[in-house]
C-alpha cells in the first residue's frame, strides 16, 4: 500500500493546470515520494513549485485544484494581478489565501454583523480552523462571479 503524504509538491504546475482531473487521480492513489513531476520529462523550474496541503481534500475538489494550479503557474486570468490560491495550496509568494470575516465584510461592503450572519447561514463560503472562521479568496471570487452571472438585474441582461 502506498503511504499517503499530508503534502504533495507539484513540479511544473503549468503542465497540470489543464490536466487537473489526471492530477486528482494521482492524488487519490497517493505518492511515495510526495512529489508529482511532469510526465513529459521537462525539467522542473526550481522557481515554480506548488505544494498541496491535504491532498485528500484537493482530490475531491478538482475545479478548485485547477484554479489554484492556474494561479500558481500564471496561466489563469486572475493570476495577472497576483491573485490568491485556494486554501491549502501554497505558492511561492507570501500572499494570504484567506480573509477574516471582518475583512470580507469590508470588501463586500456589508456590516460585520451581517457578514457573520451570512457565514452562519452558509451564504458566504468559509472554512473553520479551530475557532477561527476564514473566507478563502478564491471561494469569495467564485461566489461573486456566479452572482454576477445569475443576476437578472445586472447591466447587459
Amino acid at each position: 500500500m502506498v503511504e499517503r503524504s499530508n503534502e504533495v509538491v507539484i513540479l511544473n504546475p503549468s503542465y497540470w493546470a489543464d490536466r487537473s482531473l489526471d492530477l486528482v487521480q494521482l492524488l487519490r492513489r497517493g505518492t511515495q515520494s510526495g512529489t508529482v513531476g511532469d510526465p513529459t520529462g521537462k525539467p522542473p523550474d526550481p522557481e515554480v513549485k506548488f505544494t498541496i496541503v491535504d491532498p485528500d481534500y484537493w482530490a475531491g475538489h478538482p475545479q478548485a485544484l485547477r484554479d489554484a494550479l492556474r494561479h500558481a503557474s500564471g496561466t489563469g486570468a486572475e493570476s495577472a494581478g497576483g491573485g490568491a490560491l485556494g486554501a491549502g495550496a501554497i505558492g511561492t509568494t507570501q500572499e494570504r489565501l484567506t480573509l477574516t470575516v471582518e475583512e470580507a465584510a469590508q470588501v463586500l461592503g456589508i456590516s460585520r454583523a451581517f457578514a457573520y450572519e451570512s457565514v452562519r447561514r452558509g451564504d458566504i463560503p468559509h472554512i473553520k480552523i479551530g475557532r477561527r472562521l476564514l473566507i478563502p479568496k478564491v471561494a469569495l471570487d467564485r461566489l461573486l462571479a456566479s452572482a454576477t452571472a445569475e443576476d437578472p438585474d445586472s447591466p447587459g441582461s
